[in-house]
């Protein structure tokens, strides 16, 4: 199989794959007796979270975390900007969303669920495609991993206290461990192994196939989610509408921000791409396995329709290289850019 060819196809196409997904939940979770089968799916969910995230880790290289010292100021921007105040740019978009319309509390948790986990890889990817500087956006992720287990339980007590709503802070650590933590240790240890058993070459050969079973594992997330939530969807249309606002808003104001605060700061256009696609663009999936895991479902919903959006914005931004690289008065000749000094 061509595994380079299907990860390229899945992520070209990932809003159109995930809107199938939701559609095709949707329909099996109105016509079916899901109920009926709430244990097995709670154990078929925890298989297909595993089945996303350990192939993510596997490519995770945490061995760049001792290249973080001298990038220490582009460093503490993106970890600040992405731990710190993309939650508090979405709580302020769920506000604004709120003064128009009311958003139920769960869901308004799913939104900042979205936005508090952890950076994707693709963000490497786009901070490829727009010659960033990839060193500093994979340093970038892998801490913003690491540093999960702390976060992200943290601002969802914050945010749930605000909404009063009960929430255990155990669950979402012990949650975290088991869909976050274990899988990271297990993909470095299996990283290792295929290192050490195919080379740099042979794996560089079979590393496409991983983030295509992530993508795969994404999809099915999604089908379960809107599977198992289709008679509460349908009886409240509006959730999924709505939940898009909020996260048009983020998007929007978090991209401009990432801009003018980088381009103020003095911040070289390189390291600003790894910084704005690391602390802007979120890991949908692995916010749609913690609250599946958590057992929290409604949370899961905004998570699932995050990419909708997301990848529109981040490919808009990709697609502006040139013009965002002006504002740095980058030279740019052909598909090569020179920095000025």
């Amino acid at each position: 199989m061509n595994w380079l060819r299907l990860k390229n196809h899945l992520d070209k196409y990932l809003p159109v794959y995930v809107t199938l997904a939701m559609i095709a939940g949707f329909y099996v979770g109105t016509h079916a007796n899901v109920e009926a089968y709430k244990g097995t799916l709670k154990t078929l969910n925890m298989l297909v979270v595993i089945s996303m995230i350990y192939p993510m880790m596997i490519n995770l290289r945490l061995g760049e975390l001792k290249n973080s010292a001298k990038l220490g100021k582009q460093l503490a921007i993106a970890l600040t900007m992405g731990l710190v105040i993309s939650p508090l740019i979405m709580y302020g978009a769920i506000w604004l969303t709120e003064l128009f319309h009311p958003v139920n509390h769960m869901l308004a948790l799913g939104l900042l669920l979205a936005v508090v986990v952890p950076c994707s890889s693709m963000s490497i990817a786009y901070t490829g495609f727009t010659r960033g500087n990839i060193e500093l956006a994979t340093i970038v992720v892998a801490l913003s991993f690491t540093l999960a287990i702390v976060t992200v339980p943290a601002w969802l007590k914050i945010f749930a206290s605000s909404y009063h709503v009960s929430i255990s802070v155990w669950l979402l650590v012990k949650t975290i461990l088991i869909v976050v933590i274990t899988p990271m240790i297990l993909g470095v240890l299996t990283r290792a192994y295929l290192m050490s058993k195919l080379g740099p070459e042979g794996f560089l050969r079979i590393k496409p196939a991983f983030p295509a079973i992530s993508l795969l594992g994404m999809y099915t997330i999604v089908f379960l989610i809107f599977m198992e939530k289709a008679r509460l969807i349908a009886s409240k249309p509006s959730i999924v509408g709505l939940a898009l606002i909020p996260l048009v808003l983020y998007y929007v104001i978090a991209l401009l921000f990432m801009t003018f605060v980088d381009k103020g700061a003095g911040v070289p256009y390189k390291d600003h791409m790894a910084i704005t696609f690391t602390s802007v663009g979120k890991n949908e999936g692995t916010a749609m396995a913690i609250a599946l895991a958590a057992g929290t479902g409604l949370m899961a919903i905004a998570p699932a329709v995050t990419p909708i959006v997301q990848i529109p914005f981040l490919v808009g931004y990709v697609k502006a290289w040139r013009k965002i690289a002006s504002l740095w008065k980058c030279e740019i000749t052909g598909e090569e850019i020179e920095v000025p000094a």
